[in-house]
């Protein structure tokens, strides 16, 4: 009773449940040391779980050895008829004589003859055909490498994909792609500010028809568009027009007396300049023109 928990003490079936698994265990041990050769196996985690798979590991392995003993004793028997049949049977005779007169390396053909027609399901050999079988085989063997190997690549293809897949969930987990703490109370303000919104747009409606209806059908045209630009453009050369004769007063005093005064002198000096051209051009002409010899 030393192998029994306290609680099994004092309850029957817990006992006999805890009886049972130690000798489940029990018995597992004794196969894990047979399998082992006597060795202790690598330490494991004794659970309900463990002991439900090794049990029934245990079974199956039971099974397997029971089914290949069988076929044992049938491949012995098989054999001892044969022997049998060869010792009463002249072609069995003479095929024995054959097989010990054969040398090594005929021994050697002949298993592999045989061997190839057993894989190949051929119950008469034929060169030919064996021949044949086998590049067919390697033509398989060469197709199922090749799948291999493209079904390699594409396992390592969606394994990077997976991974890809793996940190953009950890991304988008992170707390930079959370909501923010008052996403709540921005939807509140946005959904009294749309129906405050949605209250004023018939008012807003209202308006724009009351508009259109004062306005009338008139429409610009580009023709109006083009004169108004050349209204303002003509305007524009107005202005620089002024800007240059209001320039050509900057120099005169604010005062308006001093500035007629001002005025009247450059006129008198603009006079005397004029007389003095005048009188150098007569000069000029009189001087550059041919006197005519008196005859």
């Amino acid at each position: 009773m030393a192998h029994l928990s306290p609680s099994a003490i004092f309850s029957p079936s817990v006992a006999r449940q805890q009886l049972a698994a130690a000798k489940d265990w029990n018995y597992i041990d004794s196969w894990l040391s047979t399998k082992f050769n006597g060795k202790t196996p690598p330490p494991f985690e004794r659970n309900n779980d463990t002991l439900k798979a090794l049990l029934a590991l245990a079974a199956l392995n039971e099974t397997a050895d029971e089914e290949r003993e069988l076929l044992a004793r049938v491949e012995a028997k098989a054999l001892q008829d044969l022997q049998a049949k060869r010792e009463t049977d002249p072609n069995a005779q003479l095929l024995n004589s054959i097989e010990e007169s054969l040398t090594r390396e005929g021994h050697a053909s002949l298993e592999a003859l045989s061997t190839l027609s057993i894989t190949l399901n051929q119950a008469i050999p034929d060169v030919e055909k064996v021949g044949r079988s086998i590049i067919d085989l390697q033509v398989t063997a060469y197709d199922l490498d090749q799948a291999s190997d493209r079904v390699s690549i594409l396992e390592k293809h969606l394994a990077s994909e997976l991974d890809t897949i793996n940190a953009l969930i950890k991304d988008l987990q992170s707390d930079e792609y959370q909501p923010s703490s008052i996403l709540s109370k921005q939807t509140l303000d946005y959904q009294r500010k749309t129906k405050a919104l949605a209250s004023k747009l018939p008012e807003l409606k209202d308006r724009v028809t009351s508009l259109s209806a004062s306005l009338g059908n008139s429409k610009v045209t580009l023709q109006d568009a083009q004169r108004e630009e050349e209204k303002f453009k003509n305007l524009l050369a107005v202005v620089k027009d002024l800007e240059v004769q209001v320039k050509s007063y900057h120099s005169l005093p604010q005062d308006t007396d001093l500035a007629r005064l001002e005025l009247e002198s450059v006129k008198v000096e603009l006079q005397d300049l004029t007389r003095q051209r005048d009188s150098m051009f007569e000069g000029l002409v009189e001087r550059e023109t041919p006197r005519k010899i008196r005859s």
